[in-house]
């Protein structure tokens, strides 16, 4: 059985939007702990989780957008 190519293009779609969103939550998590949240971490921690969710946001989406291009 072929998986419908509409579902499929969806799923994708949904999954790019997904990692996209994610990885706005983890920046504004991490600056929030930079700037001195009440969560108590530490500005190192909030940093990370900083570039992390900048990756997340940025490289991710692409990479498996540019996996998942139909062949030429």
């Amino acid at each position: 059985m072929t998986p419908d190519p509409d579902k499929q293009a969806r799923d994708r779609f949904a999954i790019l939007i997904g990692l996209r969103a994610g990885g706005a939550v983890l920046m504004l998590l991490g600056l929030w702990m930079i700037l001195g949240g009440s969560l108590g971490g530490a500005y190192g921690f909030g940093g990370v989780l900083f570039v992390v969710g900048l990756v997340e946001m940025m490289a991710v989406p692409k990479i498996l957008a540019r996996r998942w291009r139909t062949p030429r």
